[in-house]
């Protein structure tokens, strides 16, 4: 029932197509390894445990590029910390809205992650304190610039003009400093920048 109903919401983002469905875990290995999905939807079922973090954690390490976002009741932050760490992609809980799983999916075929709102703050606050406590690798001068271009909501565009770059050579930077600085979407992206004072 679930499976149908998500099909069903998924059906008006003309960009979204589902093209195959795995009754259990025990059946989505090898589904994924047939069908290949740019995107792999996986629904948690009840209470977290460690069969689904397992299975994404065989997904992850068989296809490094693979891109899961999980579906779930689990508001446990240390949970979806674990989740994010094995290669989540995306991390929705079930009582969001669904425009949240949406995006999920939207933003997981990109070079970055999404966290359900209801979570974020928390990892990110948690974050930034982990941060403070390890040695981390300055940026440098041109990844501030870029930072702080993409924390006022430049587009690539914009910013490759301003920083007289090219488009791709932004894309390289922001991919290098997402995965630097372990953030996942805009928005942690911005708190950061806040926390920091880069903004001046």
């Amino acid at each position: 029932m679930l499976r149908d109903a998500i099909r069903l919401l998924l059906g008006p983002a003309d960009e979204i197509k589902v093209i195959g469905e795995a009754e259990s875990l025990a059946e989505m290995p090898q589904k994924f390894r047939e069908l290949q999905p740019d995107v792999l939807l996986l629904d948690e079922p009840g209470i977290a445990g460690s069969n689904c973090l397992r299975a994404v954690s065989l997904i992850v390490r068989n296809s490094p590029d693979a891109r899961v976002v999980v579906l779930t009741n689990t508001d446990d932050v240390s949970y979806a910390r674990s989740m994010l760490e094995a290669g989540v992609r995306g991390y929705v809980l079930k009582h969001s809205s669904f425009s949240e799983l949406i995006a999920a999916v939207r933003t997981a075929t990109s070079e970055h992650a999404f966290v359900d709102p209801q979570l974020s703050e928390t990892l990110v606050t948690n974050r930034a304190g982990g941060m403070r406590k390890r040695k981390r690798l300055p940026l440098t001068r041109r990844e501030k610039d870029l930072l702080c271009h993409l924390a006022r909501g430049y587009t690539n565009a914009q910013t490759a003009s301003h920083l007289n770059l090219t488009i791709r050579t932004i894309e390289t930077y922001r991919s290098r400093i997402y995965r630097r600085l372990h953030l996942h979407n805009r928005a942690e992206l911005v708190r950061y920048v806040m926390a920091e004072g880069l903004l001046g």
